[in-house]
């Protein structure tokens, strides 16, 4: 890949990820997994990119997880990778897809539907293969899985007893826990009213998951106050952007992306307009004292990025001393990290001597 001394010389915008960071990051995550017993699983939806891929599992991660099966096929590098996908299947090319991979690689799918199994355990039979099945529990964000102990081990049990199927365990995602009910333990007791109950039930029926897969970045370093959990699913957290730092689950120098534009305009007074717009941002928004913020501005805190175009962005910079001017940079958290992934080819690896190093996107665009 290239490697460019000077950032003056990349056009804008371009995304920067800070190598140092995404490494400090990495050994984080990592020492708390091995503080309490945990196998660590990136969730490579977030980044899409096979060389930041490499890294986390040369850190230790047990496999990968996955949102699509075209990301599982890009970025599933060696036969035998251990493969999640953490997202019910559904769909002919999907199905077809998971059970090739399951030839050369262990493949596991997240499912709450017996119907979905069904079609998995065709497409296995066609393929001669196996393919893994983890349940998904509802911990309580409502959008997939069951919290019902009697409908967890009924799936379960088909799933164990379906041919070329495996229980192999279950998945829960925390989605609905970020700002203070992420670290309260209260809400963790209540997940654990349910959670507990619904275990103990699988347990009893003769199926104790192998495997208890956790995710959600804003809580993911109290993990530990949920019963019976020995994997993470980590996506955010190793890149981390601005909805996890203004909702304080981490600082903003733990912040390895920065997308990097231009100031195009001036003419309006206390307002400036660069060339990264809702293509190179994404159009996710953030709401901070009443007022809409669609990233942080590193060189100018008191600046607001307020609006976006498809290639064009507004900031007010009403408040700042000396606002930046036309052909002036500017360096932007995103709000989310793994939108503006997708919205790219490539991204620059910045080491800590200033050098950058261009990277492929390599499962940019893999939607099925």
């Amino acid at each position: 890949m290239e490697t460019i001394k000077n950032i003056r010389q990349i056009p804008t915008p371009f995304l920067v990820i800070d190598q140092s960071v995404l490494e400090k990051n990495i050994h984080r995550i990592h020492s708390y997994a091995k503080a309490h017993g945990y196998r660590v699983r990136p969730h490579v939806k977030t980044h899409k990119s096979l060389s930041i891929t490499r890294m986390q599992l040369a850190a230790g991660g047990a496999g990968i997880g996955v949102a699509k099966a075209t990301e599982a096929q890009a970025l599933a590098e060696h036969p035998g990778t251990d493969i999640t996908v953490a997202y019910p299947a559904f769909g002919d090319e999907r199905v077809r897809i998971i059970a090739g991979l399951a030839q050369t690689h262990t493949v596991r799918v997240a499912v709450d539907e017996r119907s979905l199994m069904d079609w998995l355990s065709r497409a296995a039979m066609d393929h001669d293969t196996t393919i893994g099945i983890h349940v998904m529990f509802d911990a309580g964000l409502h959008r997939c899985g069951t919290a019902d102990p009697d409908e967890l081990t009924a799936l379960a049990r088909y799933a164990q007893n379906a041919p070329y199927l495996e229980f192999e365990g279950i998945q829960l995602y925390l989605g609905h826990l970020y700002g203070p009910n992420a670290s309260a333990p209260e809400s963790f007791e209540q997940i654990n009213r349910s959670w507990k109950p619904a275990y103990n039930a699988l347990c009893k029926a003769g199926l104790e998951p192998p495997m208890v897969s956790s995710g959600a970045t804003p809580s993911l370093f109290n993990t530990h106050q949920v019963a019976h959990v020995n994997e993470l699913r980590v996506g955010t957290a190793y890149i981390n952007d601005y909805f996890v730092a203004k909702f304080n689950h981490c600082a903003l120098e733990d912040c390895a992306a920065r997308m990097v534009a231009t100031v195009v305009s001036d003419r309006v007074p206390g307002q400036v307009i660069i060339d990264a717009g809702s293509k190179s941002l994404s159009a996710k928004q953030l709401l901070r004292r009443e007022a809409l913020e669609m990233g942080y501005v590193c060189e100018y805190p008191e600046a607001r990025i307020c609006r976006l175009h498809e290639e064009h962005g507004w900031v007010d910079v009403s408040r700042c001393k000396n606002p930046p001017g036309p052909g002036d940079r500017i360096s932007i958290i995103p709000v989310n990290a793994a939108l503006c992934m997708n919205l790219f080819n490539f991204f620059y690896l910045q080491r800590a001597d200033g050098t950058l190093e261009r990277k492929a996107i390599t499962a940019r665009g893999c939607c099925i």
